[in-house]
């Protein structure tokens, strides 16, 4: 049965406080009524509060309206089947038989998840759960709450989360302006997109299994790659691409795996995972499996592996700090084209006075319904009045800019990657603007820095499955898939917001070195981590959400002796 701790964790994770004992109740009733977890009302109401005024808490007014939108699709649930544990032997279905059969000479017809998927989503009911929230877990005073309007906020310049502050050392920052670069491979402007064809797509999929394997061999010093296909009693080594086998949710009884065209003529077969200890997946993550196939319909897994983190990259060789504020818009509240919001960063933004400011996209939110009754500008002329207030806010300061686009900017190419967006005449800027394409690799004075505007992460929680579930730090798994697959966006097939240019992915889109430090701005909770020794991951949330203020963050970077190190702070707007 679902927990209200459970679900309150769930909703934290959204940044959504959810406190009042009738609420938790109606929504643990709506839980066990429609026979769906914490994990899935959470995601529901979070699309309904996106449709209806993002960032408002539940109510049991809002709940009644809630049920008749998001859940009434359901169906109401008879008898439910224990949610918890909702991986492992004890909930996986029997094997297969195993006993040895003749070999395959062609791809088997094999029994598929049944199409209602109702009870295939509930095999594994929590998907990708959060953990139990840390003692020093920043929580939300009612008062400032996102539902609250932006104008009647309260506790401006709070700091919520804070990272690394007692770290020894001088963080003094280093004086003067810094250098900006961007790194090879980084798009550099246009392309045309929607003209590759499923032949050109299902080249580049076979080619990314390809390139892990190669990974995951080298590693692992083991070139003997088995052929799906053929049945095989002794452990050998399969690499492929995790999938689903219809629509809907993964889960352990749904995941196949397809093989490569050179080692298994791109071959799929189901996946049994109840040898496992662990594993964390997700619809197209490469990975290694030591398995066996016994009767040819089906591979029984034995140990898992992933694609090696890419190595660090070099540290640059003169010791300095270097200070960063980043914020992420949409920069003005939804029912509103003011941009007020953008007005009190770059005040923040002038009063510390950082080494470098980076503002991430929307900047014309094509979910703010207000920008719609424009009729004295278009949409780019819109945008480009931010950049100008931008440029005349810091341009006596040293502060250097950086814009990065979101699909969410409806004067810009909704296709990922996304070029930089057009800010005019580089030469007007002097130098302090720098337009990024999403995702974007650039230095600062020798730092690496990677961003993606893409809210990746929330994708990849809805889809991933984890067992044992609630074990470990969720926010560090999510991240830790963007470097092990060595690619800003892994998931494919992608969400339905996200539109893929799988070619141009393939070369703007990798991470063949781990950045010192990744900007992931996501609709999840404000986090920061520290990956072992890799990379450190921000997320500073957004400066609105919906009708209400929200979150900024403020960083210092220390390069020293060969070691780069992080301080973080996250600041109520």
């Amino acid at each position: 049965m679902v927990c209200v701790e459970e679900i309150q964790e769930e909703f934290a994770d959204l940044d959504i406080e959810v406190t009042e004992d009738d609420v938790l109740l109606k929504l643990k009733e709506y839980c066990d009524k429609y026979n769906i977890d914490a994990n899935k009302i959470s995601c529901e109401y979070f699309s309904f509060n996106t449709k209806s005024g993002a960032g408002r808490p539940p109510s049991l007014d809002l709940l009644e309206q809630f049920e008749i939108d998001n859940l009434r699709h359901l169906k109401v649930s008879g008898t439910r089947r224990p949610l918890d544990p909702i991986e492992g032997v004890d909930n996986l279905p029997e094997p297969a038989d195993m006993t040895p059969t003749k070999k395959l000479t062609a791809v088997n017809k094999r029994n598929l998840t049944p199409e209602t998927i109702v009870n295939k989503k509930f095999v594994s009911a929590v998907g990708s759960p959060s953990v139990h929230s840390q003692p020093n877990s920043p929580s939300l005073d009612i008062s400032t709450q996102a539902g609250a309007r932006y104008a009647d906020r309260k506790n401006k310049g709070e700091i919520v989360l804070q990272h690394n502050q007692d770290a020894p050392g001088d963080w003094a920052p280093s004086g003067g302006e810094v250098s900006i670069d961007r790194s090879a491979g980084t798009l550099s402007g246009p392309y045309k997109y929607m003209f590759d064809s499923l032949r050109e797509r299902a080249a580049v999929l076979d080619e990314l299994i390809c390139k892990g394997t190669d990974l995951i061999t080298a590693r692992l010093e083991n070139n003997d790659l088995m052929d799906i296909r053929m049945t095989q009693v002794e452990p050998q080594l399969a690499v492929g691409r995790i999938c689903c086998d219809s629509e809907g949710r993964l889960n352990s009884n749904s995941v196949i795996l397809q093989a490569s065209m050179d080692t298994s003529a791109g071959a799929v077969l189901p996946l049994d995972l109840s040898k496992l200890d662990s594993f964390s997946l997700f619809p197209g993550q490469i990975v290694g499996l030591e398995c066996t196939n016994p009767n040819g319909s089906r591979l029984q897994v034995h140990k898992l592996h992933t694609e090696p983190l890419p190595p660090l990259a070099p540290t640059p060789s003169q010791d300095q700090v270097i200070e960063m504020v980043i914020s992420c818009g949409p920069y003005t509240p939804q029912d509103s084209d003011s941009i007020q919001p953008l007005t009190d960063i770059l005040t923040c933004i002038q009063q510390e006075e950082p080494h470098v400011a980076v503002f991430i996209g929307p900047f014309v939110d094509a979910k703010n319904s207000a920008l719609d009754q424009m009729t004295d500008m278009t949409y780019q002329q819109y945008f480009e009045n931010i950049v100008k207030k931008i440029y005349a806010s810091l341009e006596t300061t040293k502060t250097q800019v950086i814009l990065v686009p979101s699909q969410r900017d409806v004067n810009e190419h909704p296709v990922y990657p996304q070029p930089p967006a057009n800010i005019g005449n580089p030469d007007l800027w002097e130098g302090k603007l720098h337009s990024m394409p999403d995702p974007a690799v650039f230095t600062v004075n020798g730092l690496s820095v990677g961003v993606t505007s893409s809210d990746i992460l929330f994708h990849l929680g809805k889809e991933e499955i984890h067992f044992p579930p609630r074990s470990g730090d969720r926010f560090t798994r999510l991240a830790s898939h963007l470097l092990s697959q060595r690619c800003f966006y892994p998931l494919y097939p992608p969400n339905l917001d996200q539109n893929l240019d799988l070619e141009h992915l393939e070369t703007h889109g990798t991470l063949g070195v781990a950045p010192h430090l990744v900007i992931t701005p996501s609709d999840l909770q404000y986090f920061v981590r520290d990956l072992p020794e890799s990379s450190t991951f921000v997320n500073p949330g957004r400066i609105t959400k919906g009708y209400g203020p929200g979150t900024y963050a403020k960083l210092s970077i220390k390069s020293q002796q060969g070691k780069v190190s992080t301080k973080a702070q996250v600041k109520r707007i």
